[in-house]
């Protein structure tokens, strides 16, 4: 069940962390049927990432939220000189207000931080075009037009929230586990993307790895990242260990 616009608390049913749900969902936002999401069982072994199409242009990292890690939020790497707001268009970030909407977020900031994946027609490419495009110093604070987007488009998919191979929560349910993502830009920046941090994108380094263009940038290997899944993995409370997935965004099988 959804909720309306009147609800005084706005929620969603949470996704499920399924690369077909989450590829659904982001074919039906515009992305081009060439591109999927994939589970990513491993960040280091060669064997595993033998299996995963590259280059891998967004990870999405689920992990269950623990009091350490809320209480840690300092020790994320945020240079204030780096990170930019949504104007500078360093990256597209989306400040999180809908309960149990992160996996939602995660696929928005996936999609609107490699735009050229989307199709010409797509929505999410038209809802930027039409609202985060302009150079605006409050660019970045138009939470209520993201709010309703996100609203139209549960509402007109509501199928996918019921798709998966566990049983759908209802959206107002507390859910302990949380999404967010990796992408890197034209410039070969790696930011951390989290719709629940105060400060918006977290800039993690650049990319390691030599690239003739952005087109040819891939995820996978670099260390930021490695290290921040590491992070999150070690301060996990005991009993949580195995609450991790990892999807990465990257050419279809198809």
């Amino acid at each position: 069940m959804m909720v309306s616009h009147e609800d005084k608390e706005r929620a969603v049913i949470p996704l499920e962390s399924n690369p077909e749900v989450f590829t659904d969902f982001a074919k039906n936002l515009g992305l081009d049927p060439l591109f999927a999401f994939h589970d990513i069982y491993s960040l280091t072994d060669a064997d595993l990432l033998a299996f995963l199409p590259r280059p891998v242009k967004a990870i999405i990292l689920l992990f269950p939220i623990s009091d350490k890690q809320e209480k840690q939020d300092d020790v994320i790497k945020n240079d204030t000189q780096s990170v930019m707001s949504l104007s500078s268009k360093d990256a597209v970030w989306f400040k999180q207000t809908i309960k149990n909407a992160c996996g939602l977020y995660a696929i928005l900031h996936s999609l609107a931080n490699n735009k050229s994946m989307l199709t010409s027609d797509s929505i999410l490419g038209q809802f930027i075009n039409d609202n985060y495009e302009t150079k605006n110093e409050n660019n970045g604070n138009k939470n209520e037009l993201t709010d309703d987007f996100i609203f139209d488009i549960c509402n007109k998919f509501l199928k996918i929230f019921e798709a998966g191979e566990t049983k759908a929560p209802d959206a107002h349910s507390d859910v302990d586990l949380h999404f967010i993502t990796f992408v890197s830009n034209d410039k070969n920046q790696i930011f951390e993307l989290d719709g629940r941090n105060p400060k918006g994108p977290s800039y993690l380094g650049d990319i390691t790895a030599s690239k003739n263009n952005a087109d040819d940038t891939d995820l996978i290997g670099e260390k930021a990242i490695i290290d921040r899944v590491q992070w999150y993995m070690d301060n996990v409370e005991e009993g949580n260990s195995l609450n991790f997935s990892l999807l990465g965004l990257s050419k279809s099988w198809d």
